[in-house]
């Protein structure tokens, strides 16, 4: 089932030089799938002409959400996926990181690889300020107009977000609700409605 989860409130940068090659992670929120491109295009600007740009980034939560990795030119898994292993583990979710490379001449060779990179998404972890997203469940409700002063106090008492609203011979609402608020909430619309309002899931 999915949960709450916590995902950046902000932009995070740390730097790592390992062997003379630096290291700069940068990780910010991501809510869309163009984010991560848009954060590494703005890593490239502020810092050019390295010799890799290697991402990773989880859309959604930490469990359940779509992941997606790059190594830029590393050898295959030692630059993204270490990068998305640490995301994972923090845990968080809607995030996206673009680690900077400049090479500093010395290979640090595979293990070497995967623990700068890991360690460098985890240094700007540190200094990540976080926010909580709280999950909710998408239902519809159509009630007459009679009773919307009875129902939308109900919102309020219950953190009900109303995501669209139609009024035509009826109100149609599309609401976000936490899970466990469903009960109860169907327990007041039973009791102003006589049980004639049945929340719908989406």
């Amino acid at each position: 089932m999915t949960s709450n989860y916590r995902r950046p409130a902000t932009t995070a940068v740390a730097e790592t030089v390992v062997k003379n090659s630096r290291f700069i992670a940068v990780v910010d929120v991501m809510k869309q799938p163009e984010d991560l491109q848009r954060l590494s295009d703005r890593a490239m600007q502020q810092w050019p002409k390295a010799s890799h740009y290697c991402t990773a980034s989880i859309l959604g939560s930490p469990q359940q959400g779509t992941f997606s990795c790059n190594d830029d030119g590393e050898p295959s898994g030692t630059a993204g996926r270490p990068m998305l292993t640490v995301l994972q583990n923090a845990p968080l979710g809607d995030v996206a990181a673009v680690v900077v490379r400049y090479f500093g001449g010395v290979k640090l060779g595979t293990g070497g690889l995967q623990r700068a990179y890991g360690q460098a998404v985890a240094a700007a972890l540190e200094k990540l300020p976080t926010e909580l997203v709280v999950y909710r469940e998408s239902f519809e409700l159509d009630y007459p107009y009679h009773l919307q002063g009875a129902i939308e106090p109900l919102w309020q008492q219950f953190d009900v977000r109303v995501s669209d609203s139609q009024f035509t011979e009826q109100v149609h609402q599309r609401i976000e609700l936490i899970p466990d608020e469903l009960a109860p909430l169907q327990e007041r619309l039973d009791a102003v409605s006589q049980g004639q309002l049945k929340l719908r899931k989406c």
